[in-house]
C-alpha cells in the first residue's frame, strides 16, 4: 500500500528529549531531598509521561503530594526544555527526503500544547510539519484514533495512506485504531527488555537511520 504521509510521535521518536527530562527530574529530587535516579531508568520511562516519571522518583508518594511534585517537575522541565534536546541523529535525512518527495509529514503527541510549542519554536526543519496534534488539542488522546484522524485530515491524506511512527505501544495502538500503517521506533525510550514480539507494528526501525532509509524508498 502506498504511503503518502508520515506522522511522528515527538518524544523518543522525532526528538531525543531524555536529557532535559532527566535534568528536570534531578532538580525535583533535590528539591525534596530524594536520591537522584540513574539516567537510563528515566530514559525508559519518558514516553510514559510526566506522571510516570514523577512516580518513578517518588514511589511512596501519592495523591496531592505526588501532584505537587509532578507540577514542580514540569516547571523545571519547562525552564530547561531545550538545553540538550535534539532531533535524533540520522532523521534529518528522512525529513529532507520527505521534502524532496513532496510528502507531507506531521507530529501527533500526547505532550501538552504549551510544552510542545515551547520545544518546537527552537527547531527549523527542512520542511515544517503540516500538522501538530498535541495531547490537549482534542478531548481525547492516543491511543484514541481521533488525534490521528485529525492529523491525516489536516495533511489532506487518507488515514490508510499514512504511516505513524512511535516508541510506545500506545502509539502503535493509536495508529492501528486509525487504520494507519505503523512503525515501531525501537531506538526510542523503551525498556531494555522490549522486543519486536511486544509490538503489533507493520515496520520496525532499530535506528533513526533506518527510518530515513525507509522514507527514501517510498
Amino acid at each position: 500500500m502506498t504511503i503518502k504521509c508520515v506522522l511522528f510521535d515527538l518524544d523518543g521518536t522525532l526528538l531525543d528529549t531524555s536529557y532535559d527530562f532527566a535534568y528536570a527530574l534531578k532538580l525535583t529530587c533535590e528539591d525534596y531531598g530524594q536520591p537522584v535516579l540513574h539516567y537510563q531508568d528515566i530514559r525508559s520511562t519518558v514516553s510514559k509521561g510526566g506522571l510516570a516519571m514523577t512516580q518513578l522518583a517518588f514511589p511512596e508518594i501519592e495523591g496531592d503530594a505526588l501532584e505537587e511534585r509532578r507540577q514542580k517537575f514540569l516547571a523545571h522541565y519547562l525552564d530547561n526544555i531545550n538545553n540538550h534536546t535534539q532531533i535524533f541523529p540520522g532523521l534529518q535525512a528522512g525529513i529532507q527526503a520527505l521534502a524532496d518527495k513532496n510528502i507531507p509529514w506531521g507530529i501527533v503527541t500526547n505532550k501538552p500544547t504549551h510544552l510542545t510549542d515551547e520545544l518546537l519554536k527552537n527547531y527549523s526543519f527542512v520542511t515544517m510539519p503540516k500538522t501538530i496534534i498535541c495531547g490537549d488539542t482534542l478531548k481525547v488522546r492516543k491511543p484514541n484514533p481521533a488525534p490521528m484522524l485529525l492529523a491525516a485530515q489536516q495533511c489532506g491524506i487518507k488515514p490508510e495512506e499514512c504511516l505513524y511512527i512511535g516508541d510506545h505501544p500506545r502509539d502503535i495502538e493509536a495508529g492501528i485504531n486509525a487504520k494507519m500503517k505503523t512503525g515501531a521506533a525501537m531506538y526510542g525510550f523503551l525498556p531494555e527488555e522490549a522486543t519486536e514480539k511486544d509490538w503489533p507494528a507493520d515496520y520496525f526501525f532499530h535506528t533513526p537511520y533506518e527510518v530515513s532509509q525507509f522514507i527514501k524508498s517510498l
